[in-house]
């Protein structure tokens, strides 16, 4: 049995809503529907148009950046885990930029915060194991919660259970996740199960 002793979060679509709108991304890149973003720019050699598609990917974050909303339930079961004394981190595949923009605007504050300029992004699981060693915590006592099946794979692939923040329907990838909370109002009784949980 496992206490939970970290928390890592995804931030947009999880922690916050940005009104991101990644078809809207794509489209004004040019990439095919469903296309993953930053795998597609990874390919893209350095030069005017790999510029000009940074600065698109750049003008829509920093729009979500400054839109940002927590989501409902956050900002009690943050203020929740922390009397407990459990760590908390971001782990996402913003920009440093954006990030740093969103958290300042929404007055969260973090141990750790790792960027895609820190570490490959989600579903590699360098970041998510970057953190635990900064914590100097065993895998097994960390959870991520996320609302994509990226945060699940780098959870999985650095040994640590995983949580899909799943408010609507169930996606298709619900079972690769560990538990799935709908709401964050129920974050609370969840990780009281999780707590209990052998993984």
């Amino acid at each position: 049995m496992s206490q939970v002793r970290g928390i890592i979060f995804d931030l947009d679509g999880t922690l916050v809503d940005s009104r991101l709108d990644f078809d809207a991304m794509r489209r004004d890149m040019g990439l095919p529907v469903g296309v993953p973003i930053l795998e597609a720019l990874a390919k893209i050699d350095e030069g005017p148009f790999r510029d000009q598609m940074l600065s698109i990917i750049r003008d829509h974050e920093l729009r979500g950046a400054d839109e940002a909303v927590l989501i409902e339930g956050v900002a009690e079961f943050l203020s929740h885990i922390r009397r407990r004394s459990i760590l908390t981190a971001i782990l996402t595949r913003n920009s440093r930029e954006c990030t740093d923009r969103t958290l300042r605007r929404l007055n969260l504050t973090f141990s750790q915060v790792i960027t895609r300029e820190d570490a490959p992004p989600k579903p590699d699981p360098t970041g998510a194991k970057l953190i635990a060693e900064r914590w100097a915590l065993p895998a097994r006592e960390i959870i991520i919660i996320g609302d994509y099946l990226y945060d699940l794979q780098a959870g999985r692939r650095g040994g640590m259970r995983s949580v899909l923040f799943a408010p609507d329907e169930r996606p298709h990838y619900a079972d690769e996740a560990d538990f799935v909370l709908q709401h964050f109002h129920a974050a609370a009784e969840l990780l009281e199960r999780i707590q209990a949980h052998h993984p």
